[in-house]
């Protein structure tokens, strides 16, 4: 008898997975190239279709602040870049199949992001292009150009689909703690050779880190990634819980988490006890700036809760001054790195880490007297990015044999670790008007959102202000990079527009809001 399914599916396996198998099989036996890579990851770009639609906009969440990088494609992009362009791309693609769907039109938000982006391809164009050395040209530094547009067309893919509110806090916990896959670099040297394939998904370069996943400057071992891992935890345990939520220890003391009705919950006594943890793992990176991060991200969200006017303030004042008598006298007891991480404080400190602190300072100052002279050459047409591939290859040769200059080089790369240098240098003050445009305009949209926000997303909302002003503050007084930072001011704003379904205003707001535990995981 004629079975109609079995005939397709006769015909389904004979037509295409049988050819499918063979081609698969014959490109396997050959050597490896880049019409494999490219046959491969077109088979798994299909079959994978259907996940993506679903989850693309989680996986972007997920990698923004990954270190992950794409290995297979030239130059070793960085995961959120690329995730970023998938999600864009079938965003749009689902729109025009579903015009029902609407997008988080912010106008306010999205004029300086263009204006930005218009500025970033005018430099490029007058100064001489985008170019990739890793295409094999003579020139590089277009990866930077890349980054910034990357990094506002990221904004769009965000807000393009709105998050439910129930999904909020997974959502928003997952966008911080992919910053902790930074410290699987930290894990070379004890790791078996047979299991290296992971440093080439997360390479021990983006942790910051140089030789076996460590950082030696003289005698100080420096482990970068558990610096970048315990932010991630610092602020994702704020976003969720916020400062009272912290530090409240009411509940009994359990040694485990527990699963409620809602997912995933950690007791009250762990949440302080991670904290805690995350910022003593912090210190082990030797940076100085951390704890001005931390202090800068904690004041803030101290003032926005209120805690100022409250019994929390006398007790934190009092327990820092104890923590600081118990600790201090001991510093040059403390691992090297975190003396070298404290070592701004009137304490006594090692030499040897104090002399490592005090060099970077030293050059740090020394290159920005250097640079701020070039400034007005460079006021309305900026210096780009375009970098002379030969030229950088020799000097860093140099410098490594102890013959060439560090800054010269550092200047010609445009690293100039300072947070408004890296936008009037490169970009003009057309750079400086919109990115100022940006910053003010993001932080408003914020305010607004926390004001009038839904009481079950009050802590999210709170946070998102609270870390963008304190970031806004550490960029432009501390330490900051307009091509490697913007992503994360986009993500910040392009967050609080989804969550929040756009830009609140009073007829937006609930007829009550009152602080309420966040929803479990």
């Amino acid at each position: 008898m004629f079975n109609r399914f079995l005939s397709i599916r006769t015909i389904v396996v004979f037509c295409i997975c049988v050819p499918l198998a063979i081609l698969l099989g014959y490109l396997s036996a050959a050597p490896l190239g880049w019409t494999t890579l490219f046959v491969f990851g077109s088979i798994a770009a299909i079959f994978a279709t259907p996940f993506l639609l679903r989850w693309h906009t989680l996986i972007l969440i997920a990698s923004w602040n990954m270190s992950a990088v794409v290995f297979l494609l030239p130059g070793r992009p960085p995961l959120w870049l690329i995730t970023a362009a998938i999600s864009l791309l079938l965003s749009l693609v689902s729109y025009t199949l579903d015009k029902r769907k609407e997008y988080l039109s912010v106008p306010s938000i999205v004029r300086p992001l263009l204006f930005l982006g218009a500025v970033v391809l005018l430099t490029a164009e007058l100064r001489g292009g985008i170019k990739l050395g890793s295409f094999g040209g003579d020139s590089s530094g277009g990866k930077r150009y890349i980054y910034l547009l990357v990094a506002i067309l990221a904004y769009f893919a965000l807000t393009w689909n709105p998050i439910a509110k129930k999904q909020a806090y997974t959502y928003v916990s997952a966008f911080f703690l992919g910053g902790m896959t930074s410290a699987i670099g930290n894990l070379l040297p004890l790791v078996n050779p047979a299991f290296y394939v992971i440093f080439a998904i997360f390479p021990p370069e983006q942790s910051g880190l140089e030789v076996m996943g460590l950082v030696q400057q003289g005698t100080v071992l420096r482990f970068s990634g558990l610096t970048f891992a315990s932010t991630a935890i610092f602020c994702a345990l704020l976003a969720r819980y916020g400062i009272s939520g912290i530090f409240d220890i009411s509940s009994p003391l359990k040694f485990l988490p527990f699963q409620s009705k809602g997912g995933f919950e950690v007791n009250k006594p762990w949440r302080l006890i991670l904290f805690l943890f995350a910022i003593v793992l912090s210190l082990f990176g030797g940076y100085r700036l951390v704890i001005v991060t931390f202090a800068l991200i904690f004041l803030v969200q101290f003032y926005y809760e209120g805690l100022f006017q409250t019994r929390m303030f006398p007790a934190f004042i009092l327990a820092g001054i104890l923590l600081a008598a118990a600790i201090l006298p001991m510093a040059d007891k403390l691992p090297m790195a975190m003396q070298r991480a404290i070592s701004f404080l009137p304490v006594e400190v090692d030499p040897i880490a104090r002399s490592s602190a005090t060099s970077s300072t030293e050059w740090r100052l020394t290159i920005w007297k250097l640079v701020l002279p070039q400034v007005p050459d460079y006021l309305f047409l900026g210096k780009g990015y375009a970098l002379n591939s030969h030229e950088i290859e020799i000097l860093g040769d140099q410098v490594s044999r102890g013959q060439g200059d560090s800054m010269e080089m550092a200047w010609m790369a445009g690293d100039y670790h300072n947070g408004p240098l890296s936008v009037i240098m490169p970009l003009g003050i057309w750079g400086v008007i919109g990115f100022a445009w940006f910053l003010v305009a993001a932080t408003k949209a914020l305010a607004r959102n926390y004001r009038f926000s839904d009481p079950a997303l009050v802590n999210l909302n709170r946070f998102l202000l609270a870390i963008f002003v304190a970031r806004i503050v550490h960029f432009l007084f501390f330490f900051g990079s307009l091509y490697s930072d913007l992503v994360f001011f986009t993500g910040i704003i392009g967050l609080s527009v989804s969550l929040n379904g756009g830009v609140l205003n009073k007829r937006n707001q609930p007829a009550t809001v009152t602080e309420s535990e966040p929803a479990t995981i």
